[in-house]
């Protein structure tokens, strides 16, 4: 039985409610070429905010036939991976003279007079909504959009006016709180990040004692060459060899599990870069700096093109030791500086041949491991507290929507 509060809502497609892409002959009537309208790009649409700040003004007469024409009071949506699912959706607000343009990837949908836009706006930021829609995208990949017709035919409940803006009111106070507690739970998180960096920054600085510090070239194990990986990934089979990429570089100890394989007859000729286990795996093209130890189970692994391992020896050198120095600012601020690119960032290996690194004696990089785990203990646990915040607070924010739409908010 729908609650009491419901008993006046009807439910009807988007369609009948909204005029979907207002035409541009509307403007047209109302400008001049040199009138000054606001100017959107994609970028500036915020992911689940209410209302976007439009940043760029432009003439009229320079946007009107390349771009979405929408108006104040207009929902904008993105139909295309990944600002669909990501969430960019927000309300058309103190447009220059009352009108925008912007990218051809966004829906503008106009509520008549029976829809506020501010209920629309609420009732398209539920995630089943999102969820929905991804699943009927159509296109090819990285440009897959969503359909028209999803959005045409999206049934939504409409109650009257006056119950529209109790809810909009109820969800307004609602989440103007949740937004504070999740930027107050956002900052904590940058905080716990802040405290780890910190934290091994001051462990390892440049020392007074010169003596203890070499290249990298002169600090690695004898057959270990500091060059990129070679190997040319096959088709992804059962077993086969373990093939280590960028992307994997996740983890401070990287095992086998989630990683791509080759056929063993695609492994032929790739012993150069075979792993043995225990080095440290640097990334050098794209996510520059990131890095992994390989575990034990890594051995006879590959790396593709864009990691150098780096093996040390075992008398001289702790791997561990080695990644939380090469994971501090003294040692990023150098890779930083042997690094170029534009579309493709890239580490110049001779460069990192030459990187300044410190060779303390065994029992101070034992030290030096077990002050830096502490370290990352205790921020890790601070990361899950604020992690586990944030995702609350989220799921806080999808229960109230639903209650909004199905008549149960109080």
């Amino acid at each position: 039985m729908a609650p009491p509060s419901q008993s006046r809502w009807r439910t009807v497609p988007l369609s009948t409610i909204c005029t979907f892409k207002p035409p541009k002959s509307i403007p047209r009537k109302m400008l001049t070429n040199d009138t000054e309208v606001s100017f959107v790009p994609m970028n500036d649409l915020g992911e689940l905010e209410k209302h976007f700040q439009p940043m760029e003004v432009r003439r009229f007469a320079e946007v009107v036939k390349g771009y979405t024409y929408f108006a104040d009071g207009d929902v904008l949506c993105a139909k295309i991976t990944p600002c669909f699912e990501n969430g960019k959706l927000g309300i058309a607000r103190e447009l220059k003279n009352g009108v925008g343009f912007g990218s051809s990837e966004f829906v503008v949908m106009r509520p008549k007079a029976e829809l506020l836009s501010e209920f629309l706006y609420y009732y398209l930021s539920r995630d089943t909504f999102r969820e929905s829609g991804a699943r009927v995208m159509t296109g090819a990949v990285g440009h897959k959009r969503v359909p028209k017709e999803y959005f045409e035919d999206l049934s939504i409940p409409l109650p009257p006016l006056d119950e529209q803006k109790r809810i909009v009111a109820v969800l307004d106070q609602a989440f103007t709180a949740l937004d504070r507690a999740r930027a107050h739970a956002e900052a904590n998180l940058a905080d716990a990040e802040e405290l780890l960096e910190n934290g091994v920054n001051e462990i390892f600085t440049a020392p007074a004692d010169t003596s203890k510090v070499i290249s990298l070239a002169e600090a690695v194990h004898p057959d270990c060459k500091l060059s990129y990986g070679i190997v040319q990934p096959g088709d992804e089979v059962e077993g086969g060899l373990p093939v280590v990429r960028p992307v994997d570089l996740k983890m401070r100890i990287l095992s086998p599990g989630g990683l791509k394989r080759i056929s063993p007859d695609r492994a032929e000729g790739y012993a150069r870069t075979k792993l043995v286990g225990g080095e440290l795996l640097l990334c050098v093209r794209g996510s520059t700096g990131e890095m992994s130890v390989a575990s034990a189970e890594l051995a006879g692994a590959n790396v593709t093109r864009g990691i150098v391992p780096i093996r040390f020896p075992d008398e001289s050198v702790l791997p561990e030791f080695a990644y939380f120095q090469l994971r501090s600012r003294y040692a990023q601020d150098q890779i930083a500086a042997g690094t170029y690119g534009a579309a493709l960032m890239q580490i110049n290996i001779k460069d990192l041949r030459k990187l300044r690194f410190i060779v303390p004696s065994i029992e101070d990089q034992q030290e030096i491991i077990s002050r830096a785990e502490l370290l990352y203990e205790r921020a890790g646990s601070l990361r899950d507290i604020y992690a586990t915040k944030l995702t609350d607070i989220a799921d806080l924010r999808q229960s109230l929507l639903q209650k909004a739409f199905s008549g149960q908010l109080t």
